[in-house]
């Protein structure tokens, strides 16, 4: 037994982590550490910054390696660390701006996070400076130039943000620390969607998995990639049923007046299907567009069976009444909506046959009318 605890003893000490360090404007200031597991942020220990501005945390971390987080609740200030096991982690900053800059050594993944954070926010000045730039001359004689200018500017800095963060994360793959570049935000947006970054999101999830398998973070980003990928093999299931030359689905929905109408009871020569949204500008575009098509084409045998997937009948009734639609407008529901609108993109068009079988998917509106001229 007693050889027992001193092994145990021993063990303790060699995984401790300790972070000190010094904190400028920071006498007698509470600061909390925190630890940021896969499900949330749970309180550690907190201390009072010494009348000098030291301060002094030690633990032994739950994981291997482990997010912690050190923050000034007065200052709505905090610093992410990524720990390891027997760390003598030096931090330091202004304490009333952290948030922005501080410094930290000894711990390579903690200096990683740093780099993260240095490069959102070096951003993020430009977008700050270019603002105050344009709101700093109000009276300016060519505004109109100045407003070109700063937006073409804020274009070029969002690109190049995303571009560093990609690099940033295929620097490092199987750091943690890319696991938050990942899920990372510039302003209020995420910078990276696994929709148009699946890439990374799968570099990152085998390279975490393999190399920290019974850690919580790899475990949780394992799962959500493979659930994201599972989502992605559905959609190109929907969208493979929609494609040309395939019979469309049948579709059972109600009209301005609550009663049903079938998609197949459309006996047209030529049937145009189209899901858009009142909310939605491009469908307004298209709409407009159709109005002409529709009675150019309508006595020839044409057909249009539009489904608003709007979230507010009323709304969707009255802009029907108010544009004098003469063709079939029905309302969608959230089966119709996975079944035609799994991207979530509006609008959209299918055109088909008398028989229901596609002829064509979101074609080019300058094409449209030489396909329904066709086949009339």
């Amino acid at each position: 037994m007693l050889l027992s605890a001193c092994n145990n003893s021993s063990n303790n000490d060699a995984d401790q982590v300790q972070i000190e360090g010094h904190f400028t404007k920071s006498s007698n200031e509470p600061i909390f550490l925190l630890e940021l597991n896969a499900e949330e942020l749970t309180k550690v220990d907190s201390t009072v910054i010494d009348e000098n501005g030291y301060f002094r945390f030690k633990f032994v971390p739950s994981e291997n390696p482990q997010f912690y987080v050190v923050r000034s609740d007065h200052f709505n200030q905090a610093v992410t660390l990524l720990v390891k096991p027997g760390e003598h982690i030096d931090l330091g900053g202004d304490l009333p701006n952290l948030n922005h800059d501080y410094q930290v050594a000894n711990s390579p993944g903690s200096e990683r996070v740093r780099k993260l954070t240095q490069i959102i926010n070096s951003h993020m000045d430009v977008v700050t400076d270019l603002y105050s730039e344009y709101r700093d001359n109000p009276d300016s004689l060519d505004l109109n130039t100045l407003r070109a200018k700063v937006d073409s500017l804020l274009k070029v800095n969002q690109v190049s943000v995303y571009e560093d963060v990609r690099s940033f994360i295929k620097e490092e793959p199987s750091s943690l620390s890319a696991l938050l570049a990942l899920y990372s935000t510039f302003g209020r947006n995420s910078i990276l969607e696994y929709k148009y970054d699946s890439d990374l999101f799968n570099l990152v999830s085998d390279s975490l998995i393999h190399k920290y398998p019974n850690s919580s973070h790899a475990i949780k980003l394992h799962q959500k990639v493979l659930d994201l990928k599972k989502a992605d093999e559905l959609k190109r299931e929907r969208e493979a049923v929609l494609d040309p030359g395939k019979v469309f689905p049948e579709i059972i929905l109600y009209d301005i007046d609550n009663k049903p109408r079938y998609l197949t009871r459309c006996k047209a020569k030529v049937c145009i299907v189209t899901a858009w949204a009142s909310t939605d500008k491009p469908s307004w575009d298209l709409n407009e567009k159709l109005k002409k098509l529709y009675r150019k084409y309508h006595a020839e045998g044409l057909e249009i069976f539009a489904i608003s997937f709007d979230t507010d009948k009323l709304a969707w009734t009255n802009y029907c009444h108010m544009n004098h639609w003469d063709w079939i407008n029905v309302i969608g529901y959230p089966r119709e909506k996975q079944m035609l609108n799994a991207e979530e993109k509006l609008p959209r068009v299918f055109v088909l046959d008398a028989n229901r079988k596609v002829l064509a998917k979101d074609p080019e509106w300058d094409n449209l009318a030489a396909i329904i001229e066709q086949n009339l």
